[in-house]
């Protein structure tokens, strides 16, 4: 069995960044959700794929998670947050982290396991729209009546 090729192939996102927060790994799954080719990507921080707004959230959540190996988006829970395709578009993606680390037990890689749910999320914006709308409607129709 060939693991690498298996990780290299997987439909989702695989990245992998070093303590410098620079992409050393980048699978065919990252490549189909952010359009970016493996060599746009390796030794390049995240700016191409995090929204502008948050860039500055992001490096300072990530040096401080390697600091102190604590984060709200530590290992073992899946975070959903927004993201930027290479053409532009808005993508909303959830991750789950994983770590290496060396022998003086501070974390060396930070590897990040990325679902595309933008499709998911436009649905559940057009179900609180509707919602939002029936319980308007509802409420006008109680209001008239009275």
């Amino acid at each position: 069995m060939d693991l690498l090729h298996m990780i290299n192939t997987a439909p989702d996102a695989v990245i992998v960044l070093d303590r410098s927060d620079r992409v050393v790994y980048w699978n065919y799954g990252a490549m189909d959700t952010f359009g970016f080719h493996e060599d746009d990507m390796i030794g390049q921080h995240l700016d191409a794929i995090v929204p502008e707004k948050l860039r500055q959230r992001h490096a300072e959540a990530f040096l401080k998670f390697i600091e102190t190996g604590h984060s709200k988006y530590a290992p073992g829970h899946t975070m959903a947050v927004p993201a930027i395709h290479k053409n532009g578009d808005r993508l909303s993606i959830e991750f789950r982290l994983s770590v290496a680390k060396n022998d003086q037990d501070q974390i060396e890689y930070v590897m990040a396991i990325i679902r595309d749910v933008t499709d998911q999320w436009h649905k559940n914006q057009e179900l609180r729209q509707r919602l939002k709308a029936a319980e308007a409607n509802r409420s006008d129709n109680t209001t008239s009546h009275k």
